[in-house]
């Protein structure tokens, strides 16, 4: 097996121990329950996170083809060159992994606090908290939404949100080394603790009376999402201090949760 491991890397100011000290310390021996080793394959979500500082990489396994299209690539120096066929076998069924695998374990976690302390007082902000989403691909394509608007950060529930996945990184394209997550314990305190700090909490919400063309958004906003099911609970509806919905046509009843959001990030961005 040849190993790969993080310490060989040089930090950056754009890592997670450079922006956010105190939360990288504080979590460096006490990971998130569940943090066991993962696969990430294919090629934008691999690539990024072998380039990300805070990322650590155990394993590198490359096919034939890959290895001589990015011979150049020093972040794939020591791969594990193998055929297509062991990849596929390595993987979940059906993975598209473009014949890139890198083992890894889930980046760790940063507080609230932290985050807080790190943006701007002057800055226009925006984060998102998802209530309860419990898809993997859809995570992963609202993390890639949220780096493509300049959303700062994804706040979930730590109980009932999954944990990094080689399909939620895929999803994601890269976009999970560049977005946050911020697992809390309790949404409706989170949202009260984001409030206090002048954020102001906008839910998404289809039987709003008001849609996102007619809000002129603060400084700083956080966009709440309920589930893929079931939509926002009840106590986190209640914490919202503004609900909005997306203009659609009587042909469809609803939209795909990571489409909507993505939707939202367009609206509040433009």
């Amino acid at each position: 097996m040849v190993k790969r491991m993080s310490s060989l890397r040089s930090s950056s100011g754009n890592s997670l121990r450079a922006r956010y000290p105190h939360s990288y310390h504080q979590h460096r021996r006490d990971r998130v329950a569940g943090g066991d080793d993962y696969w990430i394959f294919g090629t934008h979500a691999a690539l990024a996170a072998l380039s990300n500082p805070d990322r650590e990489c155990s394993e590198i396994r490359v096919t034939h083809g890959f290895a001589k299209a990015n011979q150049n690539r020093r972040e794939l120096e020591g791969a594990f060159i193998v055929d297509s066929e062991q990849l596929d076998n390595l993987l979940p069924v059906g993975s598209v992994h473009q014949g890139i695998a890198m083992r890894t374990r889930p980046l760790l976690s940063i507080s609230i606090k932290d985050f807080l302390n790190a943006i701007s007082p002057t800055a226009r902000v925006c984060v998102s908290i998802l209530d309860q989403a419990t898809d993997p691909r859809n995570i992963g394509a609202i993390l890639r939404s949220a780096a493509a608007f300049g959303v700062k950060a994804l706040i979930v529930q730590d109980r009932h949100t999954p944990r990094e996945t080689g399909a939620m990184a895929k999803a994601a394209s890269g976009a999970l080394e560049q977005v946050p997550i911020i697992r809390v314990t309790n949404l409706a305190r989170t949202m009260g603790f984001l409030k206090a700090n002048d954020f102001w909490c906008v839910g998404l919400d289809g039987n709003a009376n008001k849609t996102f063309s007619e809000v002129n958004f603060s400084q700083r906003t956080a966009l709440i999402f309920g589930s893929e099911g079931e939509g926002m609970r009840r106590l986190t509806q209640k914490n919202c201090d503004l609900r909005v919905k997306i203009s659609v046509t009587s042909r469809v009843e609803s939209l795909n949760l990571a489409n909507a959001v993505g939707i939202s990030f367009y609206e509040w961005a433009r």
